[in-house]
């Protein structure tokens, strides 16, 4: 009997100790800190006011080849914030940078309109003079082209926000030869047809470049084209 009640006293201080034991946790290196969703931002080229545009080159000229290009300047924020130090407990932010390449002219004077008279120069009237003539004209875009990058791509083209710009010419007046009573001169409205390959890069502040995509797509850049005719 003492032998079995001693068992019994054994067995309830076994399940008694062992009823209060607690699973041990494990320990991890991971960061108690997180960062609030609230916190994560993700600016994009539509963001105008905090981005900028690095201008490098101008458009080139010459017909396109399919060789050449040149970078016309590329888009960023203005911030340039993955050019700062990065710490581990910087907010995460990922966003785009847009690189825009001219590949040359597809097509010249792709637009030109009805002619706008400037002046006429009666014979007899042998100076020559100087006169500067401007029209603002929109430049076009085309579909292949990303809506995120048109602030890129106008500010590449050295278009206003709305696509537009003012074309300055400065052309000689001059009377016309022998046999010719007077000289028009008149201008057009134009475009030239610009290929162009436009570059994505989607970049966080802790890791770079995530990925890139690229497009390629047309401009019109505005341009004047002015001409003189003769009359007996």
């Amino acid at each position: 009997m003492k032998r079995l009640w001693s068992l019994f006293i054994v067995t309830t201080l076994m399940l008694t100790t062992f009823g209060t034991l607690h699973p041990a946790k494990a320990e991890t290196n991971l960061p108690t800190d997180t960062i609030p969703d609230e916190e994560i931002e993700f600016p994009t080229g539509d963001d105008v006011e905090n981005y900028s545009f690095v201008q490098l080159s101008e458009p080139i000229t010459q017909d396109y080849d399919r060789n050449n290009e040149v970078l016309l300047g590329y888009y960023e924020p203005a911030a340039q914030i993955n050019s700062t130090v990065v710490t581990p407990m910087d907010n995460y932010r990922e966003y785009d940078k847009w690189y825009v390449y001219d590949q040359g002219i597809t097509k010249s004077w792709s637009y030109l309109s009805n002619p706008y008279f400037i002046m006429s120069i009666a014979r007899g009237m042998s100076y020559e003079k100087s006169k500067e003539i401007s029209a603002t004209i929109s430049g076009t875009f085309s579909k292949e082209i990303p809506n995120a990058s048109l602030p890129a791509v106008k500010s590449a083209f050295n278009l206003n926000a709305s696509g537009s710009k003012k074309v300055t010419e400065k052309i000689v007046l001059s009377g016309p030869g022998s046999g010719y009573s007077s000289r028009d001169f008149y201008y057009k409205k134009g475009r030239h047809t610009h290929k162009i390959k436009i570059v994505q890069e989607h970049r966080s502040n802790w890791d770079g470049v995530l990925w890139k995509k690229t497009f390629y797509g047309s401009v019109g850049k505005p341009a004047i084209k002015h001409y003189s005719v003769d009359r007996r």
